[in-house]
């Protein structure tokens, strides 16, 4: 398993620290990671340890999460497009691309939509569209929402036991969901506000290159999600990642590292 040894930078926003990792070997082209709700950047170690001498990688935790968990901070998810920004402005990286699993996809679109010049690619993991067909899921999440917090009244422990076994399939994903799950506390669920300001109706295709990714033992509604965007994006790719689950890079490493790395060729 990657660890990151590489210093803790950090941006300002809203006047408080917001912690990230560059892994930077002079490489031409950036991949932005953006895990999953409740984990942290651990759950794309096989991803780092794959890339990492390949591209340069922009390697942080959501806000409320993992190094981010800042005791009086008012960043929240709504914040990470802008975040981003500053990131790539303070190094100078130009457009990136973005790999976002579950919530980390919506930041990824988000941020797309927001800053079309400085994305290169999007590549979605577990998620659906912040422009087309949502309402259906959105409402589906706040159903569960529900069901997590009878969990969380009963205990963490609990709550968090239960999310990892909804979120990955194989006991190698589930150990790396595990890891990240272990720094979440309950005063994280604020910094996860803002997912709202995302959603933006547009029929129109998106005008970059988007690669659709879902495990086969995700939940039906995430599959029918992931192919439905497939069809209301033309010109998008879609990968069925056998074995695996909601966390189909943490959980089939190998095949979807692959994947990404025909979608990446296919660009040039």
């Amino acid at each position: 398993m990657t660890t990151l040894t590489q210093t803790l930078r950090q941006v300002t926003v809203k006047s408080y620290p917001f912690h990230y990792r560059l892994i930077d070997d002079g490489r031409k082209e950036t991949i932005v990671l953006l895990h999953a709700a409740f984990a942290d950047h651990t759950l794309f170690a096989s991803q780092i340890e794959r890339f990492r001498n390949s591209y340069r990688l922009v390697v942080l935790d959501l806000p409320g999460h993992g190094n981010n968990l800042t005791k009086g901070s008012k960043i929240t998810m709504a914040d990470v497009p802008a975040i981003i920004r500053a990131i790539v402005d303070e190094h100078g990286l130009g457009a990136c691309h973005l790999l976002g699993v579950s919530l980390g996809s919506l930041a990824a679109q988000a941020f797309a939509a927001e800053y079309p010049e400085l994305t290169r690619s999007v590549a979605i993991v577990g998620g659906y569209s912040i422009h087309k067909d949502y309402e259906r899921i959105v409402k589906a999440q706040r159903k569960e929402g529900i069901k997590w917090s009878f969990y969380m009244l009963a205990s963490m422990k609990r709550f968090k036991r239960y999310v990892v076994s909804v979120s990955c399939a194989t006991e190698e994903g589930r150990s790396l969901f595990a890891q990240g799950i272990g720094r979440f506390r309950f005063r994280s669920f604020p910094a996860m506000a803002g997912t709202s300001r995302y959603y933006r109706p547009n029929p129109a295709p998106v005008p970059y290159p988007l690669l659709i990714v879902v495990g086969e033992h995700d939940l039906p509604l995430a599959r029918e999600a992931a192919a439905r965007l497939h069809e209301l994006e033309p010109h998008s790719r879609y990968a069925l990642v056998p074995g695996a689950g909601h966390c189909a890079n943490a959980d089939a490493p190998d095949a979807f590292n692959r994947l990404v790395e025909r979608f990446f060729a296919s660009l040039d």
